[in-house]
């Protein structure tokens, strides 16, 4: 079926599917003539439609426009989406081990992707919190890993990733550490690593919980940054207290803070108080999601495999 762009292109290009006009010369596109066309391949290697749309610096010049206008994550960027187009859905549907909760689909990050990122965050799998955003680390425990950059002065330069694309059954240690060895689902996994430090001045890795360590482990280019392996937020919250503690003077000293970040400097209390629950920013979640979500704790449950509550607060 043919995609019609004719108000946009040029007649010689009328007609043609998407596809060929992605392939097509820069100088299709109405209002950019032959020497604009030039200009662009002189300077930036670009020759077609698709390579302009694929552009890093085009990405990057919208990101910032969208960050100064809008207040939410309009989604990944092309290049991006083409590559989270090639996750292996069919390989986790079809896992023989039945270990992955599919009923509402994947989840794959949350945070910068065009370019500006220096903090990898990596977890473990998505619960119904994160499902409802369709992004990681939303509900409870990631309000409090958002404390944690927040105390390292990061305020958006991160990017978080999962073991796993879709939620699981069980803990790690019953049987997940080799479903997550796995070629495809390793594979995956390093490749959206690799893509994340070509793109990005990474200085830290964090891994929250015994997933994420083993994934991070496992990733050959992790032997170039300083990786640090956290408790995940969500065990025994006197140990998760105590390693955080211990673990974050380290990061400061390898992490620089965002230009609007401020230092905490201070270690945990004993228990986790109510301001350790940072609300995640509207800027990493989907134009329309309740303005409450993200903030306060977690805000649903799972009520059956193929039912989510979820709760106003």
């Amino acid at each position: 079926m043919t995609n019609s762009y004719d108000n946009i292109v040029t007649t010689a290009y009328h007609g043609q599917t998407l596809e060929q006009l992605l392939e097509a010369p820069v100088d299709a596109l109405k209002g950019v003539s032959a020497a604009d066309a030039d200009h662009l391949k002189d300077a930036f290697g670009i020759v077609s439609i698709g390579d302009l749309g694929r552009s890093i610096f085009l990405r990057r010049a919208a990101s910032m426009v969208r960050a100064a206008v809008l207040n939410h994550d309009s989604g990944p960027p092309l290049g991006w989406s083409e590559f989270f187009a090639t996750a292996p859905i069919d390989y986790y549907v079809n896992h023989p081990a039945g270990r992955f909760r599919l009923d509402f689909g994947p989840v794959y990050y949350r945070g910068r992707l065009d370019g500006s990122a220096r903090v990898i965050v990596v977890g473990q799998d998505p619960s119904t919190n994160e499902i409802l955003a369709h992004r990681i680390f939303v509900g409870q425990s990631g309000q409090r890993v958002q404390r944690v950059l927040e105390k390292l002065g990061i305020t958006r330069s991160y990017i978080m990733l999962n073991t796993f694309l879709f939620s699981v059954f069980g803990q790690f240690f019953d049987g997940l550490e080799p479903i997550s060895e796995e070629p495809i689902i390793e594979g995956y996994r390093n490749a959206f690593l690799d893509r994340i430090i070509a793109e990005n001045e990474i200085e830290a890795v964090i891994a929250f919980g015994a997933g994420a360590q083993h994934a991070t482990v496992r990733w050959s280019n992790a032997a170039n940054f300083p990786v640090f392996h956290l408790m995940h937020p969500a065990a025994t919250e006197a140990n998760v207290i105590a390693n955080w503690n211990q673990h974050l003077p380290d990061i400061r000293a390898v992490v620089t803070p965002d230009g609007d970040g401020s230092v905490d400097t201070n270690p945990f209390g004993a228990t986790f108080a109510p301001e350790d629950l940072t609300p995640i920013p509207a800027f990493d979640l989907p134009f329309g999601v309740p303005d409450w979500h993200g903030q306060n704790g977690g805000h649903s449950n799972r009520n059956g495999n193929k039912e989510i509550v979820w709760h106003a607060p």
